[in-house]
């Protein structure tokens, strides 16, 4: 298909190319009026527009059939690219599973045997302070920043620029 379609591209720029040809008058009608043996002018000139009649639409045919072909492969392309993107996502499933089983980890993490499971309930809020004081958050507040006297501020201008006298 594609090399109808260049053939059909070449056919259609020589074309125009021997009729830019006789536009400027470089190839002589009448000389083409005579080899061909036709009656006139006119009827050289109605030849040669069949002819590219004929050429501009068979290029339009083969240009709309070779878009469809490449749409068509294009579909065909992304369905093999789905369907292969969702057997490797199965695939790798499949592989994490084998290694999950073959290194004996479990699925569900158990609690860690260091800490108790369950902490009791407290009776009171000052109870057990030192359990407590496991637990809790420790807040810092943030450092205040350095202040500086107006007078030495470096980002300050100087407060007179006359030259001295």
């Amino acid at each position: 298909m594609e090399s109808f379609k260049k053939f059909v591209n070449i056919l259609v720029m020589v074309y125009l190319l021997i009729a830019l040809l006789f536009l400027l008058r470089i190839l002589s009608v009448s000389k083409f009026v005579m080899l061909f043996d036709l009656a006139t002018h006119a009827d050289f000139f109605n030849r040669l527009l069949w002819v590219g009649v004929v050429l501009l639409l068979a290029e339009l045919l083969v240009e709309n059939v070779y878009i469809a072909t490449l749409k068509r492969s294009l579909e065909r392309e992304s369905r093999l690219h789905t369907e292969l993107k969702a057997k490797h996502t199965e695939w790798k499933a499949k592989h994490y599973d084998q290694q999950l089983k073959a290194s004996g980890a479990p699925l569900i993490p158990e609690p860690d045997p260091a800490r108790p499971a369950a902490v009791p309930p407290q009776t009171s809020p000052r109870a057990d302070t030192a359990a407590n004081h496991d637990e809790q958050l420790i807040i810092t507040p943030a450092p205040m920043p350095p202040t500086l006297n107006p007078d030495e501020n470096p980002n300050l201008p100087p407060a007179d620029h006359r030259p001295l006298v």
